[in-house]
């Protein structure tokens, strides 16, 4: 039985292989490192995630997109976000969980 989509969803692999090779994506590497991206960690984790969403037990296919290029490096945590604390400083607490002092007094 395939593992559903909160376990392994491959259309997020497939949209970062595909953002990967999209002409933009390939100017903007380019430009900002004179060389095309080989897109090579986007294609090998679509493998992977392919692989998993087969598998049979939950756990294994959870170890192994554990493993990803995205988990490790992107994925939904800004702490592995590349421009963190380069371009942008991690709040401690995001800005849409703090309470503004002043809208609590009115």
């Amino acid at each position: 039985m395939p593992q559903s989509n909160e376990i392994v969803n491959l259309w997020t692999y497939f949209d970062e292989w595909t953002r990967c090779c999209s002409t933009s994506y390939q100017k903007d590497s380019l430009y900002r490192f004179g060389k095309f991206d080989s897109c090579t960690p986007q294609f090998q984790d679509l493998k992977i995630a392919i692989r998993a969403k087969l598998r049979k037990d939950e756990q294994e296919a959870k170890k192994m997109i554990a493993q990803t290029f995205y988990k490790r490096n992107l994925g939904s945590d800004p702490k592995n976000s590349t421009t963190a604390g380069v371009i942008w400083e991690l709040k401690d607490v995001p800005g849409w969980d703090v309470e503004d002092s002043s809208s609590s007094s009115r």
